[in-house]
C-alpha cells in the first residue's frame, strides 16, 4: 500500500479539466418535473418497461458499487486525479439510481427480482475490478449498452419524463466515455513508451476482459426479447451495436497510445474523447 500524498501534484490536466468539468455539469431529480402528465397510460406498455428497466436500475447500482470500490484504490496508488474524477463517477451513478427509482414509481412498477432476472445480475457481477484499467474495459460494456438504450429511449419519446432523464444521463455517459479514453490512451502511452513488451499483453488482457464481460450480455438482453421488439427495440442489433462500439473504443485507446509513445500523435482533447470510437 502506498502511502497517501500529503500534497497531490495535480499534474495531469486532461484528468482535472474533466474533474472540473463534471463538477459544473451536475444535476438532480429535482430538478425535473414530476407532475408532468405520463403518456403512458397502457397496463401493458407499464410492464414491459418494468422489465425492460430492470438491468437499468441494476446496472446503475453495480455501477455505484464498483467505482466507489476503486476510488480508494487510485488514492493509494496516487492516482489523484483520476480519484477525483470517479468521486464524480460516483454521484452520477447515484443519480441514475435515484431517477430510475422515482421513475417506477411513476409507472407504479417494481424492477424484476434478482430471482426472477439472473442474468441481468450475472452481467453486472463480472465488471467488479480492483484494476483501473480492468474495471474500465469491463464497463466500456455496461455504459455503451446504457448509452444505446437511453438513445432508443430518446429516439421512442415514450413518455416526456423519460425522454428527459435519457437526455441528461447521455449527457453523463459522454463524460464517463471521455474519461474511459483518456485514462487508456495515458496507460498504454507509458506502456508503449516503456518498450518492453508489457504493452501488448495488457492489451490483449484487457481485449479478452471486455469479450468476457460482453458475453453475459445476450442472456440479459434475450430475457427481455419479447419487451424489447413491443416497444420498438431490435434486441439483437442493439446487442451487435453494444459490442461493435465497446471493441471499437477500447482499440482506439489502445491505438492511440501507442502513437503517442512513438510520437505519431499527440493526447486526445478532452472535446474529442468522448467521440473517440462513437
Amino acid at each position: 500500500m502506498r502511502i497517501y500524498r500529503v500534497l497531490p501534484d495535480l499534474s495531469r490536466t486532461r484528468h482535472m479539466k474533466i474533474w472540473h468539468r463534471a463538477l459544473r455539469s451536475q444535476w438532480s431529480a429535482t430538478d425535473l418535473d414530476w407532475e408532468t402528465p405520463q403518456r403512458i397510460t397502457s397496463p401493458r406498455l407499464k410492464d414491459q418497461l418494468g422489465r425492460i428497466l430492470s438491468p437499468v436500475l441494476m446496472g446503475e447500482q453495480s455501477a455505484l458499487y464498483s467505482v466507489s470500490g476503486l476510488i480508494p484504490i487510485l488514492g493509494q496508488q496516487a492516482e489523484i486525479e483520476s480519484q477525483f474524477y470517479l468521486t464524480t463517477w460516483a454521484v452520477d451513478e447515484a443519480r441514475h439510481t435515484e431517477l430510475f427509482t422515482l421513475f417506477y414509481r411513476r409507472i407504479d412498477r417494481q424492477p424484476l427480482s434478482i430471482r426472477r432476472f439472473p442474468a441481468g445480475y450475472l452481467f453486472q457481477s463480472q465488471i467488479v475490478s480492483d484494476e483501473a484499467g480492468e474495471w474500465l474495459s469491463g464497463v466500456l460494456v455496461s455504459e455503451v449498452t446504457a448509452k444505446k438504450l437511453m438513445e432508443e429511449f430518446r429516439r421512442l419519446d415514450l413518455d416526456p419524463l423519460l425522454s428527459k432523464i435519457a437526455d441528461g444521463i447521455l449527457l453523463d455517459e459522454a463524460r464517463h466515455l471521455g474519461f474511459n479514453h483518456i485514462y487508456l490512451e495515458d496507460k498504454f502511452s507509458a506502456l508503449y513508451a516503456a518498450d518492453d513488451g508489457e504493452a501488448q499483453a495488457y492489451a490483449d488482457r484487457l481485449n479478452r476482459r471486455l469479450d468476457k464481460v460482453f458475453e453475459y450480455l445476450e442472456p440479459a438482453l434475450a430475457a427481455l426479447d419479447a419487451e424489447l421488439g413491443e416497444i420498438g427495440i431490435d434486441r439483437r442489433q442493439l446487442f451487435e451495436g453494444v459490442g461493435e462500439e465497446a471493441r471499437r473504443r477500447l482499440r482506439k485507446s489502445i491505438a492511440a497510445g501507442e502513437r503517442i509513445a512513438q510520437g505519431k500523435a499527440e493526447a486526445a482533447r478532452l472535446e474529442e474523447a468522448a467521440i473517440v470510437g462513437a
